[in-house]
């Protein structure tokens, strides 16, 4: 099963695109960043563009996406919630016009079913995370100074997505 999955925000929406089968295959990803000078609508109807782009690019059979976060400590205010829900919507909405409709997730609902310990991760842990539970190597980005790039983490949480959507789906062990 080919399984698309998106961690999405107002800054950085990142995508994964994952094949089930044995063994298994991150077959594509990366990220997509909305023009800073732009209005709001026109930085969501470049996004529908980018998500339409994407899906038809990987044929996906399904489709999972974060969930909008209602509340996250020390970083709500009601324009930020009202601002990520309406990015996440606009790609949810965008995979269901092009006749897949993707599965929402929780940001807590992953991290708990992915953790391998009794603690929950952290979004920067999750890199490490995935790659101890699911044996695969993370490819990391990196600035031109060698640091890891902050997308690096956002690409971790899209690869979560997918790799949560394919244990609920009995396609992981």
């Amino acid at each position: 099963m080919r399984i698309l999955s998106f961690d999405v925000s107002s800054t950085t929406t990142a995508y994964c695109l994952l094949d089930t089968k044995n063994p298994l295959l991150v077959l594509d990803y990366g990220f997509i960043k909305p023009k800073k000078n732009i209005n709001i609508l026109e930085k969501l109807r470049l996004l529908e563009l980018d998500i339409t782009n994407i899906v038809n690019r990987c044929s996906p059979d399904e489709i999972a996406i974060e969930d909008i976060a209602m509340f996250m400590k020390g970083k709500s205010t009601a324009n930020t919630i009202v601002t990520l829900a309406l990015f996440n919507r606009v790609v949810g909405l965008t995979c269901h016009k092009m006749g897949k409709t993707p599965e929402l997730y929780s940001v807590l609902k992953i991290r708990h079913g992915l953790k391998i310990n009794k603690t929950f991760p952290a979004k920067e842990e999750m890199p490490q995370l995935l790659e101890t539970r699911f044996n695969i190597k993370f490819p990391y980005l990196y600035n031109k100074k060698g640091k890891i790039k902050t997308e690096s983490y956002d690409v971790a949480d899209a690869f979560s997505v997918g790799f949560y959507h394919a244990l609920r789906k009995n396609e992981l062990k």
